[in-house]
């Protein structure tokens, strides 16, 4: 499923608020890759976990892993990071749960 334009505005947005509050993972120059990654990774959750159940929290969990898997060159050195890329799994899913479809 394609995104739509305002979804990725409203992802654009959210991303935007994330840095002005200092997230180390979010960076300006790469928050156009992060959305079209993330989303890929949203919407292939169903097909890559046939067996979940899918809640909520499984899903942000599996974007955060796949963020991080993108984005980072060492993802086994992430450490205390991760937690940032969960907060910024949760902020772009609210965005792309509210436009699922």
């Amino acid at each position: 499923m394609e995104m739509q334009p305002a979804t990725r505005a409203s992802a654009r947005d959210a991303m935007d608020q994330l840095h002005k509050d200092g997230s180390p993972v979010v960076r300006p120059e790469t928050a156009a890759d992060v959305i079209e990654v993330g989303w890929r990774r949203w919407q292939s959750f169903k097909r890559r976990h046939k067996t979940a159940a899918g809640n909520w929290d499984q899903r942000v969990e599996d974007l955060a892993k796949g963020l991080r898997d993108a984005f980072e060159p060492d993802p086994r050195l992430v450490g205390p990071l991760m937690e940032d890329y969960r907060h910024l799994a949760a902020t772009v899913g609210r965005v792309f749960a509210a436009n699922d479809s």
